[in-house]
């Protein structure tokens, strides 16, 4: 069996950290103000707002290991799998993690084109 990735180890503890924490706020602008500040204190580096060219702008990018995180509080799975599927094409993005309140988005595939995708539910919702 080979090692993980840095893509896959960042991507496993992205996922760990973000659905441990209790996020009270409401609404996604407000949520991903508060994932940011989640991903400072824990000493994870990234962007936020990424223009990936024609893929669009993705939420958060963790820098060192070109982990997308993308945050959905609304929108149906297909939707959402449309727009993973165009950043999982660009080649600076080596896997995705969707940070969302929708249990039914857990039923995403764990690989999109051939990159390791993993689904966050808070769980509780927002307020």
């Amino acid at each position: 069996m080979s090692a993980p990735t840095p893509a896959m180890t960042a991507l496993e503890q992205a996922r760990a950290l973000v659905t441990r924490h209790r996020f009270l706020c409401a609404g996604e602008s407000l949520l991903q103000k508060a994932l940011a500040q989640v991903l400072t204190e824990a000493g994870i580096p990234f962007l936020r707002e990424v223009r990936l060219g024609e893929a669009g702008r993705i939420d958060f990018l963790l820098t060192e290991a070109h982990v997308g995180l993308e945050v959905k509080v609304d929108g149906g799975l297909s939707e959402v799998t449309r727009q993973l599927l165009r950043y999982a094409e660009r080649e600076d993005v080596h896997a995705l993690l969707l940070v969302t309140t929708r249990s039914r988005h857990d039923s995403l595939p764990a690989l999109m084109l051939g990159k390791p995708v993993r689904v966050a539910v808070l769980k509780g919702g927002l307020l």
